[in-house]
């Protein structure tokens, strides 16, 4: 099996398109019962403007307390970022800022009112510089989300993504596509993996810990418990996101792992998701159940 060069056409996951289509029509079926079911409707609208009254305050903390990445303030990273844009041909660029979070390794894209934010975590900037194909890596990837339009179609989503199994697949396989924008942004595999590597050890682990080797341990630890964390999890593994990374250039590395069985019985039931599901489902139930057997209205009085 040869290696196929990345190109942006080639960047999304098919799993990701397959999950997608299979998550929109449980979606859609659960929206249609939630309208009809009216009450359903009230409670979804309720709960869709305290996310954004909610989201719009951390919007208007991180845009006034973190630094906004300008050509005139950071100018060094304000370049990394514009070239990763433009390499990913994302327009109009979002808005760039540089958050302090407590030592905390990490980045995220996000979305309110109509505008995407990037947002990187000042550990990680000082970690790799401004200039690194590790930043580039990790810049490349959260545009991958917004390129990929996650943001926007995770608000459709939102039944379908309470459902067990089927969320953590979805988000797994989101995630997986935008290392693979991540590892275009950067066009320097060794980079792209330090920078995985960085997230889960450190900088100096990064620049001590030979890659193949931890991505061996996707291959090698498995069993239960392992295959329980993965099926409940929103992201792939870091073991398997750098193994999927080597598979770009050595395809053996790509090679799909077995899980437990009983792992799938564990992850469908015992998740805070199921709580939600069967939240949702019984709002929807008690909902259609008084349109159907309405309360009698009593006689009026003579």
């Amino acid at each position: 099996m040869e290696s196929t060069p990345l190109s942006l056409a080639t960047l999304p996951l098919p799993k990701e398109k397959t999950y997608y289509q299979i998550a929109l029509v449980v979606a859609i079926i659960f929206w249609i019962l939630i309208v009809v079911s009216v009450v359903g409707i009230i409670y979804a609208l309720l709960a869709a403007l305290a996310i954004w009254l909610t989201h719009g305050l951390l919007i208007a903390r991180l845009r006034s307390e973190s630094i906004l990445v300008e050509e005139q303030q950071y100018p060094e990273l304000y370049a990394t970022y514009l070239e990763v844009c433009q390499r990913l041909e994302v327009s109009p660029v979002p808005e760039l800022y540089i958050l302090q979070a407590g030592g905390v390794l990490n980045a995220y894209a996000t979305r309110h009112a109509g505008r995407n934010f990037v947002v990187l975590y000042s550990s990680f900037l000082d970690a790799c510089g401004p200039t690194s194909s590790q930043i580039k890596f990790l810049i490349g990837h959260e545009l991958g989300h917004i390129q990929r339009r996650h943001l926007t179609k995770k608000m459709v989503l939102v039944p379908s993504l309470a459902v067990p199994l089927l969320g953590h697949a979805y988000y797994r396989a989101c995630e997986a596509t935008c290392d693979r924008f991540g590892a275009f942004a950067a066009n320097e595999p060794e980079g792209a993996m330090r920078a995985l590597l960085i997230l889960g050890g450190g900088r100096e682990a990064a620049l001590r810990v030979e890659p193949a080797r931890f991505a061996l341990q996707h291959h090698s630890q498995r069993g239960f418990f392992v295959s329980w964390h993965e099926l409940i999890s929103n992201y792939p593994t870091l073991s398997q996101r750098v193994s999927n990374l080597i598979a770009l250039e050595h395809p053996q590395y790509g090679q799909k792992t077995l899980r437990h069985p009983f792992a799938y019985v564990c992850a469908f039931l015992f998740t805070w998701r199921t709580l939600i599901l069967l939240y949702i489902v019984f709002i929807i139930l008690t909902a259609l159940g008084a349109q159907v057997h309405p309360h009698p209205v009593p006689p009026a009085q003579p």
